[in-house]
């Protein structure tokens, strides 16, 4: 989808395509609300797109009595390790990291760290992913180069909105952070009329919106199309 200012500034062409073919529509009001999950952080390592490795987790059941790796070290791979565990898998949670991260939920922290600590899940930690094979994750850790068997590798490691497009609408995204330029009150972007909804407003730093209070964006949002129109 692309969106784009008409030359009036004051209303949008918003171009779709799907399998009917292109279609066009006209709106005073634009509100982005993508998202990020389209665009995992690839490790970009051998093997990395077999058909056994995963940037996505849907259900545990069949890595029953499998060796399973779960790389990365935040509340998704924390959950994902937890449900594994207990559908009967053998886990092991690999992050680059010395720790878990501190964003880690309070309800799911002391879990994973205790399963951890009396070693139903294997953790490695200060670990990298140098390849990743059939049958076999090859990691470098503090003891060296070394192997660990999986017949599933799910990558937990997080994912990056897409900003092609805020900026074909002239929205300004920080190259860094990849942060659209906006009002934090009404949500609207440095482009008058187009908002955004959602996780998108965060940029790389995923885990600052979550559902809790991503859903008053709406709300803000409503509210400063209607003073806009009162004038």
């Amino acid at each position: 989808m692309k969106a784009q200012r008409s030359r009036d500034g004051t209303r949008f062409r918003v171009e779709t395509v799907h399998e009917g073919g292109p279609r066009m529509r006209r709106a005073r009001n634009v509100v982005a609300a993508v998202g990020y999950y389209d665009h995992p952080n690839r490790l970009d390592v051998p093997g990395e797109d077999l058909p056994h490795v995963s940037h996505y987790y849907y259900e545990p059941h069949a890595c029953w009595r499998k060796p399973v790796v779960i790389v990365g070290g935040k509340n998704s791979a924390a959950i994902v390790a937890l449900e594994l565990y207990r559908a009967g898998a053998t886990v092991t949670l690999v992050h680059r990291r010395d720790r878990l991260s501190d964003s880690v939920k309070y309800w799911v922290k002391p879990d994973i760290e205790n399963r951890i600590k009396e070693g139903s899940i294997a953790a490695r930690f200060g670990t990298c992913v140098e390849e990743i094979r059939r049958g076999a994750l090859v990691v470098r850790g503090p003891k060296g180069r070394d192997e660990i068997p999986a017949e599933a590798v799910y990558l937990m490691t997080g994912y990056h909105p897409d900003p092609t497009l805020f900026e074909g609408a002239g929205v300004k995204v920080d190259p860094e952070t990849l942060a659209p330029v906006h009002d934090p009150q009404s949500l609207e972007t440095n482009v008058p009329g187009f908002y955004l909804a959602g996780s998108v407003v965060s940029g790389k730093n995923t885990g600052r919106i979550f559902i809790e209070n991503g859903r008053f964006h709406g709300e803000a949002i409503v509210a400063s199309i209607v003073r806009a129109r009162r004038g």
